[in-house]
């Protein structure tokens, strides 16, 4: 047995069973190898970012860790700015990633130093430099992706992988254990408690450790509890939806009645979620002097931008649960407001003043999509800027797990890959995935992939020919916006050249072929609605003097 094939042999024990790649000299073995004595499904990508957004898109919507290979070189740096996004959002992601031979240092693409450029990005790597320490580098990968969460890159040089092993007899044994969720401390929930019995209007608010921690049934039991409204980060849009009291996203992207609950609640519970300056809508739902009692796994959470009443550094579900335990043997239970309810469903028909001009309002043409996708089981992946703020407002999902958004590295055009591999996480249920012209345009190639293998994915590309963030942004700079204007080509025309459906909405007029498109059962379709560039959220230019 070489190398490469203990490599293999312990990818299939660990249960990785689709592989999203692009071959190259350094991986091309090992790819093999996986699919002919494994029978790991093998999706060639076009792009080494698309393969790894893929494998990252596949383990957020499967719950699985994604698998992912890159050859040597060029391989992993193209990869770069996936492995980030991964990094940010914490999906348990695993990188094979091949290397130049250790016995060449002259090898052109060996100039990169790869194992700095994974600690640069992804914080967690091991290059396999010999035979003899297997057994550790499979032990410090499996415990990254299986225990500790977060990508993982497994550096492994051309000459070792086929290098022969030397115990004939080798097999894979894993080299981790599995730890229990961390409980919250006995103190902390007794302060908590306490704070929470004499609270006159509490809130919550939950992020992505509440969505990874799978604490939606425990958030539901204490807000009900507690009479309480729920609201979300942008990543955990979704998170509760069924709950009378959902609130929904909070920030600059959420609606004012969520904002001002938030900002007038006198103690909030914050489970997994960091409390950012975008979650906050830059400060504002910390006002009031309230008291936070802040639940997160990560140690190093806590304090960076709010002063926390009680900080619990405990696995969300676990943390609620007992949380709401002890409530319930030290008070009672309280009743919604069901002034709160009703302000809610009010809030859900607000009236928009249209600017369609020759095409669509972007919210208009949202707005359309929201009722126009099922309601029930519909799974979104947002991308793009300008117009991406505009749908992750306005368009809704019935879960957290059937949420995506492209944005954790705040780059544009992560969104197409991620889609792909939630297609291959939910075989046979559709995903659409929404984004703009210019997002779409960055990794158009690897949508060949998703016609190559038929996936029933759907496209909405809101289209104005431009950056629009930054046609916006310069608009406000007084400086030459036709600078962001970057004509498009005939999308339907191009899904069509690429062997997938595509359909034109011109203007409010052609709305019926959104429908038309919605109802396509096989295959890839792309909608190009044609939008108005000039109309510009509320918060666009607030959001980009903060970036600024």
């Amino acid at each position: 047995m070489k190398a490469f094939q203990a490599v293999s042999d312990a990818v299939a024990a660990e249960g990785l069973d689709h592989l999203f790649a692009v071959m190259g000299d350094a991986n091309q073995d090992l790819i093999v190898d996986l699919g002919e004595r494994h029978g790991v499904k093998f999706v060639h990508a076009h792009h080494e970012s698309g393969a790894v957004g893929m494998a990252d898109g596949y383990a957020r919507f499967s719950g699985k860790p994604g698998l992912a290979s890159v050859t040597q070189g060029p391989g992993l740096t193209n990869a770069t700015t996936s492995l980030v996004a991964a990094r940010l959002h914490r999906t348990p992601l695993l990188v094979l990633a091949g290397h130049s031979s250790l016995r060449d240092p002259y090898n052109p693409q060996g100039m990169v130093d790869q194992h700095a450029l994974a600690k640069l990005t992804t914080e967690a790597t091991v290059r396999l430099d010999s035979v003899h320490n297997v057994d550790y580098c499979l032990g410090e990968t499996f415990r990254q992706v299986k225990v500790r969460k977060g990508p993982f890159i497994l550096n492994l040089p051309q000459d070792i992988q086929q290098t022969e092993m030397p115990d004939t007899g080798w097999d894979y044994q894993p080299m981790y254990k599995s730890g229990a969720p961390q409980p919250p401390t006995a103190q902390d929930v007794e302060e908590a408690v306490r704070i929470l019995s004499s609270a006159k209007q509490p809130s919550i608010l939950c992020g992505l450790g509440a969505v990874n921690s799978k604490a939606q049934a425990e958030v539901r039991g204490l807000a009900e509890y507690l009479g309480a409204p729920v609201a979300v980060s942008l990543l955990a849009s979704g998170f509760c939806a069924d709950y009378p009291l959902y609130l929904g996203i909070s920030g600059g992207l959420g609606s004012d009645l969520t904002v001002n609950t938030l900002a007038d609640s006198d103690v909030m519970v914050v489970v997994g979620a960091s409390l950012n300056e975008w979650t906050t809508d830059f400060g504002k739902i910390m006002e009031n002097g309230k008291k936070i009692i802040q639940i997160d796994d990560r140690q190093d959470a806590f304090g960076w931008f709010a002063r926390v009443t009680v900080g619990m550094a405990a696995d969300a579900k676990t943390a609620v649960a007992a949380l709401t335990d002890r409530l319930g043997a030290a008070s009672a239970s309280r009743q919604a407001d069901a002034g709160l309810r009703q302000r809610i469903q009010d809030s859900k028909h607000g009236d928009i003043d249209y600017a369609d001009g020759d095409s669509s309002d972007p919210r208009r043409a949202a707005e359309y999509l929201e009722d126009a996708l099922p309601k029930d089981d519909r799974i979104l992946v947002v991308d793009g800027g300008h117009v991406g703020m505009i749908y992750a407002k306005m368009l809704t999902v019935p879960c957290a797990e059937n949420w995506g958004l492209g944005w954790d590295f705040g780059a544009i055009g992560q969104g197409l890959a991620t889609a792909i591999g939630a297609c291959f996480a939910r075989p046979g249920e559709r995903v659409t995935h929404v984004t703009g012209d210019v997002s779409f345009m960055m990794n158009v190639a690897d949508f060949q992939t998703a016609v190559r293998h038929k996936l029933p994915l759907t496209v909405v590309i809101f289209n104005d020919n431009a950056g629009g963030q930054e046609k916006h942004d310069l608009v406000h700079k007084k400086l030459n916006p036709s600078y962001a204007d970057t004509p498009q080509p005939d999308f339907a025309k191009l899904a069509a050249g690429f062997g997938a459906k595509g359909f034109t909405v011109r203007n409010p007029d052609d709305f019926g072929e959104i429908d038309k498109a919605l109802a396509v059962e096989d295959g890839p379709v792309v909608i190009d609605v044609r939008i108005n560039g000039d109309v510009e959220l509320a918060a666009s230019w607030e959001i980009a003097k903060h970036l600024s």
